[in-house]
């Protein structure tokens, strides 16, 4: 029988937390749901934990797979899927209890293909001290409602209010993901370019402010952040999302996407300088000289072409010019029901 809700979870090397976040979504206010494990080959216990919480509960199946990436993982789930929404969530990572009825309401009222919520963001070590239950009673009353060309702008998409770059806590309407996949070539960002390509095919968003994901940060996740092989796939992502833009005749929005991905950039090198990874360092010294010959680069305002300069040799200074570049431009085009909030 169907499900309303399917909850897609891959796992990897997670025995540490899989059963809190199993947990969290079994608590939930709306149990009309099923979950689906995605085991990727993992070389500790999580895959013998998987196999015993799908015994202690029928709503609970298991998928195996030899280790192949959390794109495949995710993509095996939405095959086998019986939802008529997807719900997706990281095996390190918990919800609040009333997280799928809300977000399941808002989506049967508004229509919307994806609802999101806020980020939590939570060290590991103060993970369990931090999260505090709270029942609300109007939990679903505070949101707002993105059609597809205001979820598009890269102002509104990189907003960190919003995160529509991580797929972690979205729903999704399961028809209106059709065929398409996550891009298994990716090791990161293919969250990122899987949900631009889903606005740019016409999907709207209805965001929820209430910060009802609770991402673990751990050791683990922030080292691979910053890896040669990270950035390589982020760049790849960056530069698809600037040249969609820029193929579809949107020019500033193109030209904004080139700022985005220089103000990355940035960060990239002050990590790898931090982090003495001088692969990484001189990684991102070549493609700096490759990124200032392009043409959109050109176009970036003289402005922020100093600020980057500036961010190469001086990060501290940089970040505060730079954050004021994000605060302004948010500022002045981001919708208006989300401004203030």
């Amino acid at each position: 029988m169907e499900k309303k809700i399917s909850v897609i979870i891959p796992v990897y090397n997670t025995e540490e937390y899989i059963r809190d976040c199993v947990t969290s979504v079994l608590e939930q206010t709306f149990q009309d749901f099923e979950i689906i494990l995605i085991n990727d080959g993992s070389q500790d216990n999580s895959g013998e934990l998987c196999e015993r919480l799908c015994t202690e509960d029928q709503r609970i199946r298991v998928i195996r797979q030899d280790h192949k990436g959390v794109s495949v993982a995710r993509n095996a789930g939405i095959d086998v899927a019986k939802g008529k929404y997807l719900f997706f969530l990281d095996s390190d990572d918990i919800i609040h209890p009333q997280l799928l009825e809300t977000l399941y309401r808002l989506q049967e009222k508004n229509r919307a293909i994806i609802s999101a919520t806020e980020f939590c963001y939570v060290r590991s070590a103060n993970f369990q001290k931090f999260v505090n239950w709270k029942k609300e009673q109007d939990h679903g009353k505070n949101f707002c409602y993105l059609n597809q060309d205001k979820a598009r702008k890269p102002s509104t998409f990189a907003h960190p209010r919003l995160r529509l770059d991580a797929i972690g806590g979205k729903m999704i309407l399961s028809e209106a993901i059709g065929q398409m996949r996550f891009d298994e070539e990716l090791t990161h960002g293919e969250d990122t370019l899987f949900l631009h390509e889903m606005i740019a095919n016409g999907a709207d968003v209805t965001v929820l402010f209430r910060k009802w994901y609770f991402y673990r940060r751990t050791e683990r996740n922030y080292g691979k952040e910053y890896s040669v092989e990270s950035c390589k796939s982020r760049w790849e992502v960056q530069r698809r999302l600037r040249d969609h833009e820029w193929n579809n005749n949107r020019t500033a929005r193109a030209v904004y996407e080139e700022w985005i991905l220089l103000c990355e950039i940035v960060l990239w090198y002050e990590m790898g300088r931090k982090n003495q990874d001088d692969q990484l360092v001189k990684y991102i010294e070549d493609l700096i000289k490759v990124e200032k010959k392009s043409w959109l680069y050109s176009q970036v305002d003289w402005g922020r072409r100093i600020v980057f300069h500036l961010g190469c040799v001086c990060y501290p200074l940089y970040k505060i010019i730079a954050d004021f570049f994000h605060w302004y431009h948010h500022t002045l085009d981001l919708p208006r029901e989300l401004r203030g909030k």
